[in-house]
């Protein structure tokens, strides 16, 4: 509890241990498995299907971008007490580890911002496999892989840490293989996919139809993620010499088209039951774009392709949620606008654009947001999203 609130973190994310891969991917991908390496002065690097990750960080302008970034962001952790020089943090047996890499430091963050549930999701498995040529069935094996680590680090408090699952969209049958793995074996409570395309695809393809059909008969949300850049068809790639551009477009304006595609492309129409979250993107813009989408549509919607029978605005207002960040103050004009039904909050702990460890308090501290719509925000609109039940 916080301030006498239900809180529910809508997607807070984990750090994939260095031999993640190495230890839970079937021996057959072994040799091909992800590994961290360092490059330059980045620690965070990562190697995978021949590409180092995040995307593109070998080119100097993208290196600028990120060291910018990160430079940016010790100084507002030296400012407010809580700089760790190597991100390290002591694991239960004095070990050091990245933070968020072991459950511990998770479990810590939730007590300190008062969390009572969180959504675990990846952090590095979405760029592993944001690659277009890797081959599907390696894809599908890294997140197999990455799905029983988390199952096993979510298992040190199954009651408050939740597995949000990592789904292969290179190959339509793998992801549906995975998705039925994940939620029957592993008990994932949503399915997470990456905001931009996968080969080109746009979400509402008909090859993507069995997907959205099995997500919806196994009764768990879809989740749409972004990442700063991508292997892929991104938005981002357009500005690698401005990463601040870049993570802007990355993130929200990526989030926009993908509702886009499941509103006005028809998928919610023909899974009348699927439910989807648009997270880490802001939520301001939600009611221009659901007013450009119900315009657009009433005056040239395909009608026999795409068969809707209402405007993108009446499916979005059922079953449909987009995460505000803590500190935005803008979402006072969203709930005036639409209401807070749709509304759910992430921490976005442990990244360094984190509003951790203030996150909850700044969010209860944002000016005409009523009581009864930081309630649906903080917890009730999340359980629905994700079908969780008060302990």
């Amino acid at each position: 509890m916080n301030n006498g609130f239900k809180v529910m973190d809508s997607d807070i994310h984990v750090s994939e241990p260095p031999n993640l891969w190495l230890d839970y991917i079937d021996p057959a991908f072994k040799h091909l498995a992800p590994r961290k390496m360092s490059m330059n002065g980045h620690a965070d690097t990562w190697y995978s299907n021949g590409r180092l990750l995040p995307a593109f960080i070998d080119l100097p302008e993208r290196q600028r971008g990120l060291d910018i970034r990160n430079e940016i962001a010790r100084q507002k952790a030296e400012e407010e007490g809580i700089y760790q020089p190597d991100k390290h943090v002591s694991g239960s047996l004095g070990a050091e580890a990245e933070e968020g890499s072991l459950p511990e430091h998770m479990l810590k963050a939730v007590e300190t911002e008062g969390l009572d549930v969180a959504i675990c999701f990846r952090t590095m498995g979405a760029h592993v496999i944001g690659i277009d040529d890797i081959d599907p069935a390696l894809a599908a094996a890294i997140c197999r892989g990455f799905n029983r680590w988390l199952r096993d680090y979510c298992d040190a408090a199954p009651s408050i840490l939740k597995l949000g699952a990592l789904v292969p969209m290179h190959d339509v049958n793998l992801a549906i293989q995975e998705a039925e793995f994940a939620v029957n074996n592993l008990n994932a409570v949503t399915l997470v996919l990456p905001s931009n395309p996968v080969l080109q695809r746009p979400w509402y393809d008909p090859y993507y139809d069995p997907f959205w059909n099995t997500a919806q008969s196994l009764g768990v949300p879809v989740s749409f993620h972004g990442i700063q850049m991508a292997y892929q068809d991104h938005l981002a790639r357009r500005y690698m010499d401005n990463h601040a551009l870049g993570h802007s477009v990355a993130h929200p304006v990526e989030l926009m088209c993908t509702l886009g595609n499941m509103l006005s492309g028809g998928v919610l129409q023909k899974n009348p039951t699927l439910k989807a979250a648009f997270l880490e993107g802001h939520s301001s813009w939600v009611p221009w774009w659901l007013y450009c989408l119900d315009e657009h549509e009433e005056m040239m919607g395909d009608k026999d392709r795409f068969g809707l029978t209402r405007p993108p605005s009446e499916y979005f207002q059922e079953r449909c949620f987009v995460s505000v960040d803590p500190d935005e103050a803008l979402v006072k004009y969203t709930i005036q606008a639409i209401g807070s039904r749709n509304l759910v909050i992430s921490t976005d702990w442990p990244h360094n654009d984190s509003a951790y460890p203030h996150a909850i308090e700044t969010f209860l501290s944002l000016e005409g947001v009523p009581e009864s719509s930081q309630r649906e925000v903080l917890w009730d609109n999340c359980a629905r999203l994700y079908n969780i039940s008060w302990p």
